[in-house]
């Protein structure tokens, strides 16, 4: 009953991103954007120098590679000193091989440098979704918000992680930029569900805008990538896939309650509101049940008006909103958000593009990097672990800041739609009526 309510609210074909109006971006943006990007990257270089990369996720991810090479249990096994499991499918681990070839600290930091490139890429397709047109024009723009997500929370957290979530993300975003007509759309989603299984909504999203075919490719390209780890582990496909190692949430999160800082999900939101540590409560079950309907009633809708790319955003973020364990390191779709609200500015004029702007730099605050103490040293740090040097209301909007931003934004999102549909309704001229048609001397 659901799904129909949201196919009925979707009525109408699904307009294809490749029909947008396209837009030509000057290419004096170039010149400023790389060199805001030279520079931010060139100042996080010196930051890195005296903070350098734990990679303590990639050095989880060498460990279980290392296991699977030595046909050891990969899935009952602990790597790093904290004894942290490996979480993600077993078809996974072929493709880590290649980095057991270098030196532990030359594969983070071959990784990292993917995950840079990567984050730029999905910027890059983000610009083509939105019909943005002139190659420098959009590498300009791409450097200059590259420039300012270098210093956000969620991309350092993967950097200093050694976290895959971009290379992951890129995967969805390329296969969304594609053309509908597009024989292959449908094969990154499905690579990306394989990989993750957070990615598998945009499957769903897929079938509520009426590209079924598209859909159909991502679930066969899963079920090939799935059934291929089986064929090479089938092992450890048995102990990830048949023993519910696969969605099992109190895996991920081991020793620490929900409500711990850096699960920025519904579930660990409502169990810091609630100030509790049981997993799973019918709190939790309700708002996600709430955010998934109208997550992806608010996508369907955006994408039947020609917002594949904003649509695309508010899907990724539903996926971060319903997970059990969404840790600040997977919130990374800021960045193809920020290309998003940067069209939105573009297209608004007057007073309405100065209301933009505003909502544009205040969503975009919260996952900054604030200069914070930190062992005895003041560093840039995100605002949700500057939370335990606050205190009363400024210790819970810090600590909560990412659920709610993301929640008001689907809100403004929504009644922006709205906005847009009614005035389109009132600009269409109304059509004088036709003289009767008869046959003359009947």
């Amino acid at each position: 009953m659901v799904i129909q309510r949201i196919r009925r609210f979707a009525a109408g074909v699904a307009a294809d991103h490749a029909a947008r109006p396209r837009t030509a971006l000057p290419n004096w943006l170039l010149a400023p954007g790389v060199a805001m990007l030279a520079a931010s990257l060139a100042a996080y270089v010196a930051f890195l120098r005296d903070h350098p990369f734990v990679g303590t996720d990639f050095m989880m991810y060498l460990g279980a590679t290392h296991a699977f090479l030595d046909g050891q249990p990969v899935y009952q096994l602990g790597y790093t000193s904290m004894g942290l499991p490996y979480t993600y499918p077993p078809i996974t681990l072929p493709f880590l091989v290649p980095l057991t070839w270098f030196d532990d600290r030359v594969a983070l930091h071959i990784m990292n440098t993917l995950g840079v490139l990567a984050m730029l890429a999905a910027l890059w397709f983000t610009t083509r979704m939105l019909g943005y047109e002139g190659t420098r024009g959009r590498l300009g723009l791409v450097a200059a918000t590259g420039a300012i997500l270098v210093w956000t929370e969620p991309l350092q957290r993967n950097l200093g992680l050694g976290q895959i979530n971009i290379l992951v993300m890129l995967l969805v975003v390329a296969d969304l930029a594609l053309s509908d007509r597009s024989r292959f759309k449908g094969v990154g989603i499905g690579a990306a569900t394989a990989t993750k299984l957070l990615p598998g909504l945009f499957v769903l999203y897929l079938l509520l805008t009426r590209r079924i075919r598209a859909a159909i490719v991502a679930t066969a390209t899963f079920a090939v990538l799935t059934l291929l780890g089986a064929i090479i582990q089938p092992g450890g496909s048995y102990d990830y896939w048949l023993t519910g190692r696969a969605f099992d949430s109190h895996r991920v999160l081991m020793i620490l309650s929900p409500r711990y800082g850096g699960n920025q999900s519904l579930q660990g939101f409502t169990a810091r509101l609630l100030e509790t540590d049981q997993q799973n409560t019918i709190w939790w079950m309700l708002s996600v049940a709430v955010v998934l309907v109208a997550g992806l009633a608010l996508a369907t809708a955006l994408q039947r008006h020609g917002e594949e790319a904003m649509a695309m955003v508010v899907v990724g973020l539903t996926t971060l909103l319903i997970s059990p364990v969404s840790w600040s390191h997977y919130w990374i779709w800021i960045g193809p958000l920020a290309v998003v609200l940067v069209d939105v500015v573009r297209r608004c004029h007057g007073r309405a593009r100065v209301l933009a702007g505003a909502v544009a730099v205040a969503a975009i605050l919260p996952f900054l990097m604030w200069p914070g103490p930190y062992r005895g040293h003041v560093i840039p740090r995100g605002l949700i672990w500057r939370s335990g040097t606050m205190d009363g209301l400024a210790r819970r909007l810090a600590v909560d800041a990412y659920v709610p931003t993301v929640l008001v934004l689907f809100a403004l999102a929504a009644l922006w739609l709205y906005w847009r549909s009614r005035r389109a309704r009132t600009d269409v001229p109304a059509v004088p009526n036709a003289p009767a048609v008869g046959v003359a001397g009947s």
